[in-house]
């Protein structure tokens, strides 16, 4: 079946003004240039901070920032957990949706179950940002994945990094809409030069086949254990 088009870019400026509306933040403006990058960090166990931390730095300063893409990190801002518990919820959420409506990517890595990105990739889709996860493909996670984003994998990101570049330079020659493919919702692309639409992840799987996600039910999830369970049962 053909692509139907649900929503063009002309429509996308008019839908996302009214969301912003509704949600406070009309004075908040799309940069295309620019990504806001989910990273674990409530729950990230201590012996895994590094290694996270370390495939963010090289996904915003080693693909992002040489595609021409400039990267935001919420783990350090000045809300991350590990610099500021005193803000309250209500204020967090405002100040990640402002980042996440402001940037038209949404580029991070799912690996841990607590990915922090869950409430920010819904966010991310209903305001059509052009969403792309990183998936690791030892490490199996959650099957609840958001339609209309574009899912790639990796065996070793710190060796597999560059792959990515010539993929983000590809997507900033579209324009992101809405549509369906198949009955499948899907993120669409309208080429800003030519007007050819597309489904963005269909696309880029064949252009970049190496890269496509397959989910593997047999591989092995990260195993975490709880230090304090005492309080499920201290009251």
């Amino acid at each position: 079946m053909p692509i139907k088009v649900l929503m063009n870019p002309e429509q996308r400026q008019k839908y996302i003004d009214m969301l912003l509306e509704l949600d406070g933040l009309s004075h908040i403006k799309e940069n295309s240039k620019a990504a806001y990058c989910p990273i674990s960090l409530t729950s990230t166990p201590d012996e895994l901070k590094e290694e996270i931390k370390s495939r963010q730095k090289i996904l915003m300063e080693g693909v992002l920032g040489v595609a021409g893409i400039t990267a935001y990190d919420p783990g350090s801002a000045p809300f991350s957990p590990d610099k500021n518990l005193t803000s309250q919820p209500n204020e967090i959420y405002v100040a990640d949706s402002g980042k996440i409506v402001g940037a038209r990517f949404f580029v991070g890595h799912n690996i841990l179950p607590s990915t922090g990105q869950g409430i920010e990739a819904e966010k991310a889709k209903i305001y059509n940002r052009i969403s792309v996860m990183l998936m690791d493909k030892n490490i199996r996670v959650s099957r609840m994945q958001p339609h209309r984003a574009i899912y790639l994998q990796y065996d070793n990101f710190k060796t597999e990094a560059d792959k990515f570049i010539p993929l983000f330079e590809m997507l900033q020659e579209y324009e992101p809409g809405m549509g369906f493919n198949d009955q499948l919702p899907v993120l669409l692309g309208f080429h800003k030069k030519n007007g050819r639409i597309v489904d963005l992840e269909e696309e880029i799987y064949k252009e970049f086949p190496f890269l496509q996600y397959k989910y593997d039910g047999h591989v092995p999830i990260i195993k975490l254990r709880s230090e304090n369970p005492e309080l499920f049962y201290e009251k």
